[in-house]
């Protein structure tokens, strides 16, 4: 054997038992004297790379030293069709997390451009009956789009969320919700709000984040359509999710609307809702914003931007039900785990949930006398737009 072959052997045998350090010191040894590697040779060499320098490793520099000595040399498996490990991929989707996780989107986009799409297993990973991991396609896309969407390029996050969708038959943690916002934000972006809508109500009837409800208010604002915005951005304010500091921008979207259609005072209490959260974090406040709130009299030392909004909270609830009379009937029933029942009004029964009852709830029982608003919502048993009683008091106390 020559001097060549006795060197391949040991780092054949160092990578069977998995001491990849020694291994890949010969493979590199062997790479700098000019030997050209077989097949197997460089799949060796990569998946020492990979487990000595690559997976455990969380420095960008060193990373991206040894991802590129990797795919210099390695190629991608293709994984579309059987689930094969790959050490190219794997490295690749390493850094993509690693730059998305800090925010530097031109570097994700700059490895993703190294991994074919096509060849990208959609194999879900299951650690243990209680975790599912997501496919490495899903990854990818997730990745990829969110970069896309975060450096505004609306047109390519709509393709590569549209192939994403066409192309992973099975999303992992409902991954397709995600895909689907991206567009519809990518729609708004370019002015295309009716799309933007459609996607919205797609994903409303599974999830009801109080961010969808925004993005809804804003596609109507841009519409001109005002009422709708007004509903929509009220119901996002009222939302049980999200931090009140989290949705400052939707008071100054509700006053604006509130200026556009007359209802001065309504506005005023917005955008005083506004200055108090950014006074309180102690952000910039435009000067024209505190000329205009020291001339209602309003306080500006105040901080205390929760309790205002207890304050306001009633002027938010008649926004969201602007136009909408209030429904009278009997609960009839409620369910055993009690949390939900059936109001009957009109000849009609509808679905509550006991969240929405705002008196006391030793109230909730078959025959009280209740009033209600109706919100539309989505019957995933019966694949069909429904209205739910909301805003339950009860008429009897």
């Amino acid at each position: 054997m020559t001097s060549t072959e006795i060197n391949l052997e040991k780092a054949r045998n160092y990578n069977k038992v998995k001491k990849y350090d020694k291994s890949l010191e010969i493979y590199e040894s062997l790479l700098e004297s000019g030997e050209k590697l077989s097949k197997n040779d460089i799949d060796r060499y990569g998946w020492n790379l990979y487990f000595a320098k690559i997976k455990e490793t969380s420095m960008i520099n060193e990373l991206e030293e040894s991802a590129k000595k990797l795919i210099g040399i390695v190629k991608q498996k293709d994984s579309s069709k059987v689930n094969k490990p790959c050490p190219y991929t794997l490295s690749v989707i390493k850094l993509m997390k690693i730059y998305s996780e800090n925010e530097e989107y031109l570097d994700v986009l700059r490895w993703a451009s190294k991994l074919k799409a096509e060849l990208l297993s959609n194999h879900q990973f299951k650690p243990n009956e209680d975790i599912t991991l997501n496919s490495i396609k899903e990854n990818y896309y997730l990745q990829t789009t969110k970069a896309l969407l975060s450096i505004y390029k609306y047109g390519q996050t709509i393709r590569y969320c549209q192939e994403a969708l066409d192309n992973i038959p099975n999303f992992n943690n409902n991954n397709d919700t995600w895909f689907k916002l991206r567009m519809a934000k990518s729609y708004k972006e370019l002015g295309e709000y009716d799309k933007s809508i459609e996607l919205l109500d797609d994903i409303l009837k599974y999830k009801k984040d109080w961010y969808l409800s925004r993005d809804m208010a804003e596609n109507y604002f841009f519409k001109e359509e005002y009422d709708d915005s007004l509903k929509w951005a009220a119901k996002a304010t009222l939302s049980h999710d999200g931090e009140i500091e989290n949705k400052i921008n939707l008071f100054s979207l509700i006053a604006d609307i509130l200026e556009i259609k007359g209802f001065e005072d309504e506005a005023i209490m917005n955008r005083y809702m506004y200055y108090v959260i950014r006074n309180a974090k102690e952000w910039s406040v435009d000067e024209e914003l505190l000329s205009l709130l020291d001339s209602y009299g309003l306080d500006l030392d105040n901080k205390d931007f929760k309790s205002l909004f207890k304050e306001y909270k009633n002027m938010w609830i008649s926004l969201k039900y602007f136009g909408q009379e209030r429904q009278y009937g009997l609960i009839s029933k409620v369910f055993e785990h009690g949390k939900a029942g059936f109001i009957d009004s009109n000849g009609k029964s509808y679905y509550f949930n006991t969240f929405e009852f705002m008196d006391d709830k030793d109230y909730i029982y078959e025959g009280t006398e209740v009033s209600f608003y109706l919100e539309d919502a989505y019957n995933k048993k019966k694949d069909e737009m429904v209205k739910n009683a909301v805003n339950i008091y009860c008429e009897v106390i």
